[in-house]
């Protein structure tokens, strides 16, 4: 058997062959390459000799391909189209004019999203925003170019690949509704003896609150496992559950001031956060510019969730003996 090297292939001559298959007649595929018939021809006379194959065949005024014809022009096409977008350079991206639709990737809380999605188009119009579930899978589709930035903890080791920026940590508070019950009387009791509104983190193993309440040997009992963390606003509201969460669920909907804040009994770890993003799209003029309005936006939010603390009477836990 002949093994073709690639080394001793012309890849010039894969190009004149895809727009062969795709003309189907070597004065098209002559206008579309800028070449001339006998040039073309010429070409398809070198790709036969190298693969030994007839590759293209006139048949009734038109170019009929070989099986093996077929079979190359399966492989060949993605790739090619794969080494030019490799080698153009890169579009100039201008928010005002741009039409794209940015995927994003993170712990659902609606004032993220909101905020993104404001700003964004506060530059750029036209611009969207598409929303994906955090998960296990999130740092594939980072690297894959399924998501193009993502937030989310920070509290396992960063893939190879992928790049990030950590964000201020966040303190965590006890969250309830205004008027409840555990407000008059405030303890590590009664901290227990309420049920929790919990949300789980994809891949969050240490410091969180589970793992908290396990080292130091105490149960708390679960009122609800939400699915979201925009769900946990709503619920501490209509109900007298508690939730372990950082101030940013303070802007979830409403003012604020129906939501009772609480020093936790037993001191919580920070939240830690980071936005990540593909090492390989570092400087990309489009997502640089959507990097920092998801940075701004974290630290206007902060900044504003800070500001209704300051305006909550904070309710310190009894001091027992």
């Amino acid at each position: 058997m002949n093994e073709i090297k690639i080394r001793n292939l012309d890849l010039n001559l894969l190009l004149v062959f895809r727009v062969l298959m795709e003309e189907s007649s070597v004065n098209r595929a002559a206008e579309q390459l800028g070449r001339t018939p006998s040039a073309v021809s010429h070409a398809l006379g070198r790709l036969r000799e190298q693969l030994n194959d007839p590759l293209l065949m006139r048949a009734g005024g038109i170019m009929k391909p070989s099986p093996r014809a077929k079979a190359l022009y399966r492989e060949i096409r993605p790739i090619l189209s794969q080494i030019e977008r490799v080698v153009q350079a890169p579009a100039v991206f201008a928010p005002s004019t741009s039409a794209r639709a940015f995927h994003m990737a993170g712990p659902a809380l609606n004032c993220i999203a909101s905020g993104v999605v404001s700003r964004m188009q506060a530059e750029a119009r036209d611009t969207a925003l598409v929303w994906h579930a955090y998960s296990k899978e999130t740092m594939g589709q980072i690297i894959r170019g399924e998501v193009d930035i993502a937030f989310g903890n920070a509290n396992f080791p960063l893939p190879e690949g992928l790049k990030a920026k950590n964000l201020k940590p966040m303190k965590r508070y006890v969250l309830a509704r205004r008027g409840h019950p555990a407000t008059n009387d405030w303890s590590l009791e009664s901290w227990l003896r309420w049920p929790h509104v919990v949300v789980r983190i994809p891949a969050a193993i240490h410091g969180t609150v589970e793992e908290h309440f396990a080292n130091l040997g105490l149960k708390r009992r679960i009122g609800l496992h939400a699915g979201s963390w925009s769900a946990i606003a709503p619920a501490v509201r209509s109900t007298n559950m508690l939730g372990n969460f950082v101030a940013l669920i303070m802007l979830e909907g409403g003012s604020g001031d129906d939501l009772q804040v609480f020093e936790p009994p037993e001191p919580m770890p920070d939240l830690l956060f980071r936005v990540i993003w593909n090492a390989e799209l570092d400087a990309d003029p489009a997502l640089v510019w959507l990097r920092e309005i998801v940075l701004r936006t974290f630290d206007e939010l902060m900044i504003e969730a800070d500001n209704r603390l300051l305006k909550n009477d904070i309710v310190q836990p009894r001091i027992i003996g």
